[in-house]
């Protein structure tokens, strides 16, 4: 088992979405970079992007570590993210609701460089808790 592939994908989620660090996603993801995250598109700056736009959205940002696996070159991870909404957020004025999810990410990690990213965060229970979608009424 490979623990600096496993660190490089901490230090892209927690310090590149955790912090807003840019320099971060600049020296691991690869130029090349295939993003697969649902909205997120252009590579390498599009991940930049939504990072920045995540930032502004939401302040006190934590993302902890829950469960991780790695195979060969392929890293999976796991986090428990809070926050609070302090910012606009898809078309949403601030809610200061603070919210807690789950996120996904999944890595392939060639020549020391994350080349394909999967980001899967849980987008219904963030909608809910924000109060952007209504529970069922069953």
């Amino acid at each position: 088992m490979d623990n600096s592939h496993l660190n490089l994908l901490r230090q892209v989620v927690e310090e590149g979405f955790g912090n807003a660090d840019l320099y971060v996603i600049d020296q691991i993801m690869s130029d090349q970079l295939l993003e697969h995250q649902f909205g997120t598109r252009g590579g390498k700056e599009g991940l930049k992007k939504a990072i920045l736009s995540l930032a502004e959205a939401f302040s006190d940002r934590n993302y902890e570590l829950v469960h991780h696996a790695i195979d060969g070159n392929m890293v999976w991870v796991h986090y428990r993210y809070t926050a609070t909404h302090t910012g606009p957020f898809m078309g949403h004025a601030p809610t200061n609701k603070k919210i807690t999810i789950d996120v996904m990410d999944i890595a392939k990690i060639e020549e020391g460089k994350i080349t394909e990213h999967w980001g899967v965060p849980d987008r219904f229970a963030l909608m809910m808790q924000l109060g952007f979608l209504e529970p069922s009424k069953k």
